[in-house]
């Protein structure tokens, strides 16, 4: 590991494997933008976590009118469409039109899509392995807690957007879109 990859995470591992913290007046601002970089990277590859939901409901439930899946997700039209054509454009799903009613546009997962699925899950099994150095009642708080910061700041973020920010809010854990 460089010096520099150390200094980002916080930690230096000494010849026998222990590990010793630099970061020790570290804000929990600064540690939680370490925790969620981790996550989001590491884990997660930094791919679009509403769109992993689209092709698990897809996944579980076949072929889905556009409509219905944006019903079922409660997302605008044109966040709907926009979202399709991306996940068609990277092969994860096909939009045909309805045979039954030409106008309504039919979604349906690809192989590549599935497989892609498959990584989410297995991606999920990994973040479950990297909180059990936490008890069950541990990470109850923890979540608790989060959900707690992640409503308040969703909450004032949606009544002050930012000067110059187009971006949406985040996304909630499992990929819901929280906009």
């Amino acid at each position: 590991m460089s010096e520099e990859s150390e200094r980002r995470t916080g930690t230096e591992h000494g010849h026998r494997g222990r590990t010793q913290e630099h970061g020790a007046g570290e804000s929990l601002g600064a540690k939680l933008d370490r925790c969620a970089h981790f996550l989001y990277h590491r884990q997660h590859g930094g791919g679009g976590r509403g769109q992993g939901k689209i092709l698990k409901i897809l996944s579980v439930s076949g072929p889905l009118t556009q409509k219905e899946l944006q019903d079922r997700l409660d997302i605008q039209a044109g966040s709907m469409s926009e979202i399709a054509a991306k996940l068609e454009a990277k092969g994860l799903i096909t939009r045909t039109r309805d045979d039954v009613d030409k106008r309504h546009i039919l979604l349906t997962i690809t192989e590549e899509g599935r497989a892609d699925v498959a990584r989410y899950t297995e991606a999920r099994e990994r973040e479950r392995e990297l909180f059990s150095v936490l008890t069950e009642e541990e990470q109850r708080q923890l979540d608790v807690l989060l959900s707690r910061l992640l409503e308040s700041w969703e909450g004032q973020w949606k009544r002050a957007p930012r000067k110059g920010h187009s971006h949406h809010a985040p996304e909630g854990q499992d990929g819901e879109a929280t906009e």
